[in-house]
C-alpha cells in the first residue's frame, strides 16, 4: 500500500509539472523570437499622475517658500512644525494674503535701510528753552554717545571690519523677524525689530551689531537642494501647462489652481530672497542699562504701560492678528506672556502707495482673474460650473473691495491724504493737525466702519475660496478624455 501511494503521488506531481514546463518553454521560445531594445512610455496619463504632480507642486510651493520669524528660545520643534503647518494651510486658502505679508516685510526692510543711513554721531542740543540742569544732562549724554560711537568705529577699524559692517537688507530682514534680542541689566530679555534697534544704537544703549551680511546669511537654514527642487518642479509644471494650452489639450481645474500657487510662490521667493530661512536662535544684544532706566530717560513718550514689549513707544508691532484681533474674538493661540517672547508672523503690512503697492495690487487682481480661465471648462455638472463662475467673480470683487478700503484707511493712518491735499491746494492743513487727531488716528488702526464692511467681505471670500479649492479636487472624478492625453513634445521640435 505504501509503494502504491508513493507511486500515485509521483504521478500526480508529474501531471502538474509537465504543463508548467511546456508553458515555460513556450514563453522562452516566444521571448527569443520577439525582442525589443527600447519601449516607449504609454501615450497618456492617469488620474494618479495628475493628482501626484499637482499635490507635490502645491506642497513644495507652500512649505518651502514660507520664511517665518525667529521662534522663542523656549519653543520646541513641535511648536515650529504646527506653526508652519498653520501657515501652509493659510497659503493654500489665501496665497495672495501671504504674498501681501511678504511684500510688506520687504517694504519695512527697505525703510530700515533708509533709517540706518542717518545713524551717525549725535548732534548738539541747540534748544535754548530748557533749564540749565537739563542742558548739562543732555550735553553729558551727547558726549557719552559720541565716545561710544567713536569707540565702535575704532574697534571695527582695528579688527578690519569697518568696510564689511554696514546695514543691508539682510540685516533689516533679520532684525524685523526678531533676530535681535535685547538683554537689559537686571531685566527680562525680549525681541526687538529694526526700528527699535536703531533707537537703541542712536542713544548708545547697545553697540552696533558686528555682523556682516554673510554672518546674517549663515544663520539661515536655506537648503539649496529644496529651493532648486522647487524651482525645477514649478518650472516643469509651467512648461506642461503651456504645452497643453498650445496643443489645445484640456487643462483640469486642479492644474489651474496649482498654477496659481506656482505664480504666487515665484513672487514670494523674490520678496523673501534676502530673508533668512528657519533661523532657530536669535542674536543677544546686552545693555548696561536696566529697562527702567531706559524708559525713564526716554521721557513722557515711554510713560504709558506697554502691551507687547517695553519699547512699544517706538514701535508697538501693531496691528497683529494674534496679539490684537484674536483677544476681541475671545480666543488666543499666540504668545500669552509679556514681554513678547517672539515677534509674530502676522503683523498686518503697511505697504504705502509706492511701486510695491501698485505691483501687489496688479498681481493680486491677476491672480484672482486667473480663475476666470476655467469659465468654459468642462465640469462634471452644470451646477458646479455655475458655482465656479460665481466663486471666481466673488473672489475678484472681494479682493478689489479690500484694496479700496485698505488703501483709503492706510492713507489716514499715514497722513497721506492731508499731505496730498496740502500739495494740491497749497494749504498748510497737514501742519495744523493737532496731537489729539494724530493720537486718535493711531489708536484706531482698524476703525469700526472697516470692520463692518470687511466682515461680510471676508465671509464671502472665505466661502468662495473654499469652494474653489474643494471643486479643484472634486472635479477629478469626471474629466474629459482629452485631459488624460499627454503633450506631444516631438511637435515642438523643428522638422527639416
Amino acid at each position: 500500500m505504501t509503494g502504491s501511494a508513493n507511486g500515485l503521488h509521483l504521478g500526480l506531481l508529474l501531471l502538474i509539472l509537465c504543463p508548467l514546463v511546456k508553458a515555460a518553454d513556450g514563453r522562452n521560445d516566444t521571448s527569443e523570437q520577439h525582442r525589443d531594445g527600447w519601449v516607449s512610455q504609454p501615450d497618456g496619463r492617469g488620474t494618479f499622475d495628475i493628482l501626484w504632480s499637482c499635490l507635490f507642486t502645491i506642497f513644495l510651493c507652500t512649505w518651502v517658500s514660507l520664511h517665518l520669524n525667529v521662534p522663542a528660545t523656549h519653543e520646541q520643534y513641535r511648536h515650529l512644525f504646527f506653526r508652519k503647518m498653520r501657515w501652509m494651510v493659510q497659503s493654500i486658502l489665501a496665497p495672495e494674503f501671504v504674498l501681501a505679508f511678504a511684500t510688506g516685510q520687504k517694504v519695512e526692510a527697505k525703510k530700515s535701510i533708509e533709517q540706518f543711513k542717518d545713524l551717525d554721531l549725535p548732534r548738539e542740543n541747540t534748544s535754548r528753552t530748557v533749564d540749565s540742569a537739563l542742558s548739562r544732562r543732555s550735553r553729558l549724554q551727547n558726549v557719552g554717545r559720541r565716545v561710544s560711537t567713536l569707540y565702535q568705529k575704532v574697534d571695527m577699524k582695528l579688527h578690519g571690519e569697518e568696510k564689511d559692517i554696514k546695514w543691508t537688507i539682510r540685516h533689516a530682514f533679520y532684525a524685523n523677524m526678531g533676530g535681535f534680542v535685547l538683554q537689559p541689566r537686571e531685566s527680562a530679555a525680549f525681541p526687538i525689530n529694526g526700528k527699535q534697534l536703531h533707537w537703541l544704537i542712536k542713544r548708545g544703549y547697545v553697540g552696533y551689531p558686528k555682523m556682516t551680511a554673510k554672518d546674517v546669511w549663515d544663520k539661515s537654514k536655506a537648503d539649496g537642494f529644496q529651493k532648486s527642487l522647487t524651482c525645477l518642479q514649478t518650472g516643469w509644471f509651467i512648461i506642461q501647462i503651456v504645452g497643453r494650452a498650445i496643443q489645445k489639450l484640456p487643462i483640469t481645474t486642479l492644474e489651474l489652481t496649482t498654477l496659481s500657487f506656482v505664480l504666487c510662490t515665484l513672487v514670494m521667493f523674490s520678496q523673501w530672497a534676502n530673508k533668512p530661512l528657519d533661523v532657530e536662535s536669535p542674536t543677544v544684544l546686552t545693555s548696561s542699562k536696566s529697562i527702567a532706566e531706559i524708559l525713564i530717560e526716554a521721557g513722557p513718550a515711554a510713560s504709558q504701560p506697554f502691551k507687547q514689549t517695553p519699547l512699544d513707544f517706538i514701535d508697538n508691532q501693531s496691528p497683529s492678528w494674534l496679539t490684537e484681533v484674536q483677544p476681541h474674538l475671545r480666543f488666543r493661540t499666540g504668545p500669552r506672556t509679556r514681554p513678547l517672547p517672539r515677534l509674530t508672523n502676522d503683523r498686518f503690512p503697511v505697504i504705502g502707495a509706492g511701486p510695491d503697492a501698485v505691483f501687489l495690487f496688479l498681481f493680486t487682481m491677476a491672480y484672482c482673474g486667473l480663475h476666470f480661465v476655467a469659465w468654459d471648462f468642462s465640469f462634471p455638472t452644470p451646477l458646479e460650473r455655475d458655482l465656479w463662475r460665481a466663486a471666481s467673480i466673488a473672489i475678484a470683487a472681494c479682493a478689489f473691495i479690500f484694496w479700496v478700503c485698505e488703501t483709503y484707511q492706510d492713507g489716514h493712518r499715514l497722513g497721506r491724504w492731508e499731505r496730498w491735499y496740502a500739495k494740491l491746494f497749497h494749504d498748510d492743513r497737514n501742519g495744523r493737525i493737532n496731537t489729539m487727531e494724530k493720537n486718535r488716528r493711531n489708536r484706531r488702526f482698524i476703525p469700526v466702519w472697516e470692520v463692518i464692511v470687511m466682515t461680510p467681505v471676508t465671509v464671502v471670500y472665505t466661502v468662495a475660496r473654499t469652494y474653489i479649492v474643494a471643486e479643484a479636487f472634486l472635479s477629478q472624478r469626471s474629466l474629459p478624455i482629452g485631459a488624460f492625453a499627454s503633450v506631444h513634445w516631438s511637435e515642438f521640435v523643428p522638422h527639416f
